[in-house]
């Protein structure tokens, strides 16, 4: 049986607050298509996210990283990335922004 870690969250790219600015998220699942990837990066991708292998990386501080399903991709203002998982995301942003029907506004 799978376990859904982003049960609670949207299916579709969302954004939320942090303490100080505005951030943008994509949760990745094994329902996440390419077209919904190319869209969230735009101009970055094949710059700072590309799928290699079917695989999903994500050039983020630390490097190049692989993005695992039941991950959430961060999109900060200054326009750098970071792949994240449930526990970071509770600690550090509020609910995310979403539309009536609980999908993600973004």
């Amino acid at each position: 049986m799978e376990v859904n870690e982003l049960a609670n969250f949207p299916t579709t790219e969302f954004a939320a607050f942090s303490t100080a600015k505005m951030t943008y998220f994509l949760p990745y699942t094994a329902k996440t298509s390419k077209e919904t990837i190319e869209q969230f990066f735009g101009e970055d991708f094949g710059k700072k996210a590309d799928i290699i292998n079917h695989q999903l990386v994500v050039l983020g501080s630390e490097g190049w990283s692989p993005v695992q399903e039941g991950r959430i991709i961060a999109k900060f203002t200054n326009n750098k990335y970071k792949v994240i998982d449930v526990n970071y995301y509770r600690r550090n942003f509020n609910d995310p922004i979403i539309d009536e029907k609980g999908q993600g506004i973004y």
